[in-house]
């Protein structure tokens, strides 16, 4: 029976989806974030899966049989992704505000928050978080939360019941017009946040079962080969100028690589480790980690 690996599609994974790149008795899977972490973490219905890294971390941190590979197939900056009603135009406008997200521990939740206190004067402690899914992995943050189980948090903010919400995907009410962003000029608030942090922060891991890498002792190499050799596939076939649908796209690229060089490194070097560093410092600082744990414990053995 092939085993099962249930990935996002990206340009950096579709070799991996349509075959040019292959791993033996190993089927990807196309699944979204939300089912795929909940799928992973409490049903263990995958052998291995791309996984929320402040998920992964604080499942490694409870005992978890996961193990990751160094290979990070998401990562964003959280500016761009807080989204305000209308009224909000400043990061001090949502002191003393309801913000919302799914959980306080999905990784876009975590980094937005510790960059709010850290970069805009908005400490966690000011929000009241109103949180409309679940949390994968039990904890205990003494953060100001509002149970709203199963609230659209976009009609919410479009209907200006609460004052923001943290996410990675660009709502319809956005598109509409009937939300904004809490930085308009987003771009320009990542580019100085890259220079001031050197942080481009990691989203998301491959964590794999380790009763799986028990039977088959070769497969964190293999996959770390395989999500490697999609990635240049991927990157490969983007450097062309008609390869996407974007009119300046390859000039996004050139500025882009000489901000940043490669900015989906797969391997443990500094870049890495600041960006997991940052991650469970933030942790801490929300309740939702209780010690830092050494970055060499959260992955499994691969050669580049």
């Amino acid at each position: 029976m092939p085993l099962t690996l249930a990935i996002e599609a990206y340009d950096r994974t579709q070799a991996l989806l349509d075959g040019r790149v292959s791993v033996r008795d190993v089927e990807p899977v196309v699944v979204g974030s939300g089912p795929r972490h909940e799928r992973m973490l409490l049903e263990r219905l995958y052998d291995a899966a791309e996984l929320s890294m402040s998920s992964y971390v604080m499942a490694r941190a409870r005992g978890a049989p996961l193990i990751a590979i160094p290979v990070f197939p998401r990562r964003l900056f959280s500016p761009s992704c807080v989204y305000v009603r209308p009224g909000i135009t400043q990061p001090a406008d949502l002191v003393g505000g309801r913000i919302g997200v799914y959980s306080l521990q999905f990784t876009m939740s975590v980094v937005a928050r510790g960059d709010l206190a850290h970069h805009f004067g908005v400490a966690a402690q000011d929000v009241t978080w109103v949180r409309a899914g679940r949390e994968l992995v039990p904890h205990h943050s003494p953060l100001p939360v509002e149970e709203r189980p199963g609230a659209d948090l976009w009609r919410l903010l479009a209907e200006g019941g609460i004052d923001a919400v943290i996410s990675p995907d660009v709502p319809q009410v956005f598109e509409e017009g009937r939300v904004g962003r809490l930085f308009a000029a987003f771009a320009a608030v990542e580019r100085a946040l890259w220079r001031k942090t050197h942080v481009y922060p990691i989203m998301h891991t491959v964590a794999i079962f380790e009763g799986r890498l028990s039977e088959r002792p070769t497969l964190a190499q293999e996959l770390y080969d395989a999500f490697g050799q999609a990635k240049a596939l991927g990157m490969r076939q983007i450097r062309q100028p008609y390869a996407t649908s974007l009119i300046w796209g390859r000039a996004a690229l050139e500025e882009q690589e000489g901000l940043l060089r490669d900015p989906f490194p797969y391997d443990l070097g500094e870049e890495n480790r600041r960006s997991l560093a940052q991650l469970m410092r933030y942790q801490i600082e929300q309740g939702l980690l209780d010690r830092v744990l050494p970055v060499d414990d959260l992955f499994g053995s691969v050669s580049a």
